[in-house]
């Protein structure tokens, strides 16, 4: 994995991913293929499921243990959740335990589990699994059994309209609700404070969402030259300590990220004049293209570095990879954490 810049830090920017997502809703197709679809699914709940409860939309639950915190409902904008996914059959297709992951052997270091931020809007996280959380409490865990047209994100009214227009595959859902907030930046700094109060000294931050520690002081105060370059190595992680991306092949190793196709020595930075134009690497090839975007976390950081200093530093997703995330490792809205030396150039 490298950081390249992920800029989608607001709801509207994700629009492009949901259009993806349309192309499941098609009116034609969903009409021909959902009468079929339906009776099989019908069929299938009242053989195991007979005593299910439907939801409005036309999910189902089939199991409810009652959290004792609070309501999750329609007005929530952002819901905390932990899920395990099976199929009808009762294979796991995915999950965010790490415990089961192990016990199916499909766990993987590099790929992050636990809490996942659901943005309550189905434009945003499949229907029929907002309709089967709405009314959950907090700490309270639901197993749910969602039909393939409700198990997709758009923004019908209507279980007719979903019946009518969109398909997708049957899913099974066991899902416990961690938390709910309506600023999942407020939530993200409050876990930065305790992050940075454990492993920075408590350092204070020196903008919203922001710190930074020094480790290691620099040989020379002086700025570094715009349009010039110079060297560092980093490892970014997670604030559970997980890393996701290094350029020391000993760390990749110890975290298990090591590829044999990756090349670990120090980056080359490349400045600029404005931090969020700082890129990383170079290509000497012959269109002319040099260096990688950065996250603006990052690149904010090697626009204050100097000479042989190193540092720690802690941001907020507006500054990272926002509402999109990057891959299985890191999740949407996670504050990142990365510790960035300015070392010297390596030899070839």
């Amino acid at each position: 994995m490298n950081i390249k810049t992920s800029r989608i830090i607001t709801l509207l920017a994700a629009a492009s991913a949901v259009a993806a997502v349309l192309g499941s809703c098609a009116k034609e197709a969903a009409t021909e293929n959902n009468a079929s679809e339906k009776r099989f699914f019908d069929s299938w709940i009242r053989l195991n499921h007979p005593s299910a409860q439907r939801t409005t939309l036309g999910a189902y639950i089939v199991d409810d243990q009652p959290g004792t915190g609070e309501t999750v409902t329609g007005e929530d904008t952002f819901i905390l959740a932990r899920y395990t996914v099976t199929d009808l059959e009762g294979n796991i297709t995915s999950t965010t335990s790490e415990e089961l992951a192990k016990q199916l052997g499909t766990w993987a270091r590099s790929k992050y589990y636990g809490d996942q931020v659901l943005l309550n809007n189905t434009s945003y996280t499949e229907a029929g699994l907002l309709d089967i959380i709405k009314g959950m409490k907090v700490g309270g865990t639901r197993r749910g059994v969602i039909p393939g047209w409700l198990n997709v994100k758009t923004g019908y009214d209507t279980a007719e309209e979903y019946l009518k227009n969109c398909t997708g595959e049957n899913a099974v859902y066991t899902i416990t609700i961690t938390g709910k907030t309506d600023d999942i930046y407020a939530l993200e700094v409050e876990q930065l404070e305790k992050f940075t109060d454990e492993y920075m000294d408590g350092v204070d931050s020196t903008m919203y969402g922001y710190y930074c520690k020094q480790l290691v002081a620099p040989s020379d105060t002086t700025e570094i030259p715009v349009d010039t370059t110079y060297y560092i190595n980093y490892t970014g992680r997670l604030l559970n300590g997980q890393v996701f991306d290094t350029t020391i092949k000993d760390t990749a190793k110890v975290y298990g990220i090591y590829s044999e196709s990756k090349t670990y020595k120090p980056i080359q930075v490349n400045m600029s004049s404005e931090y969020t134009e700082i890129t990383i690497g170079s290509d000497n090839d012959s269109n002319g293209v040099t260096g990688s975007t950065v996250v603006d976390g990052f690149s904010y950081t090697l626009s204050k570095l100097r000479k042989y200093q190193k540092v720690i530093c802690a941001f907020y997703s507006v500054y990272g990879y926002g509402y999109s995330g990057m891959g299985a490792a890191i999740p949407k809205y996670a504050p990142l954490s990365f510790t960035i030396e300015y070392v010297d150039k390596p030899e070839n």
